[in-house]
């Protein structure tokens, strides 16, 4: 295991990182999903007592794949903020440094996912539906589309056997035409990979599973549980 793959996608090479990203070289385009800033002030409005630290940490992660990359085209692949308050709820340091990461880039696009919907963000910041790079379509949630996509939305995880050891993680998921993305967010969910939603996405091509386990990446095994998955339990 290593802490970043090459795989083959849709005619080009990209790299699957275990920090929850993918960096497209020839493009020098990094993308990552599902951030979800502001979960955790989101659930104190219910109670929950998690510590509201969760933005900061996720951006600081984020800060280290475009030092790592320095990529010249960021893609924030929806689902950025938890609900439409979050912008106004992030501390004024955390709203500082999620400009300065877009500001670092030739282009910072946020794709809108279903989360996003409403929000109210700097007039510096706007979302789009998708971006396209070379004939593949960046998408929260799968498109109507001919094009090969790369998309996030579903948060896969995956829990299986290596050489005698049980792993569980959250992970890539891919076939020929679809990339799905691991939610980047520290504070977010996850769908195992074997629940029946995968299944309708795949199409009869079954998506190939790369787990992020720990600061590893790597190829595993489909293991089909013995019982029904859970809900899913998403972000």
């Amino acid at each position: 295991m290593a802490s970043w793959l090459e795989v083959a996608f849709a005619g080009h090479y990209v790299v699957l990182d275990a920090e929850l990203g993918l960096y497209w070289a020839e493009k020098e385009t990094l993308a990552v999903s599902d951030l979800h800033l502001e979960k955790s002030t989101f659930l104190a409005q219910f109670g929950s007592a998690i510590p509201a630290y969760d933005s900061h940490d996720t951006l600081v992660r984020l800060e280290r794949l475009i030092a790592r990359y320095q990529p010249k085209v960021l893609i924030l692949l929806g689902d950025t903020f938890h609900d439409k308050a979050a912008w106004a709820r992030l501390e004024d340091r955390t709203r500082k440094q999620l400009l300065e990461l877009c500001g670092s880039v030739e282009h910072c696009c946020f794709v809108e996912g279903n989360h996003d919907v409403g929000v109210t963000v700097d007039p510096s910041l706007c979302f789009a539906d998708d971006y396209v790079v070379d004939n593949v379509l960046f998408s929260h949630e799968p498109a109507v589309s001919d094009l090969p996509q790369v998309i996030g939305h579903f948060h896969p995880k995956l829990r299986t056997s290596l050489h005698g050891h049980r792993l569980s993680g959250k992970c890539f998921a891919m076939n020929e035409r679809l990339l799905i993305m691991p939610a980047f967010g520290s504070f977010t969910g996850g769908l195992e990979l074997t629940h029946a939603a995968f299944t309708d996405l795949a199409k009869g091509d079954p998506l190939k599973p790369y787990l992020v386990y720990g600061k590893t990446v790597a190829a595993v095994p489909l293991i089909r549980p013995l019982a029904p998955p859970a809900g899913r339990g998403l972000g």
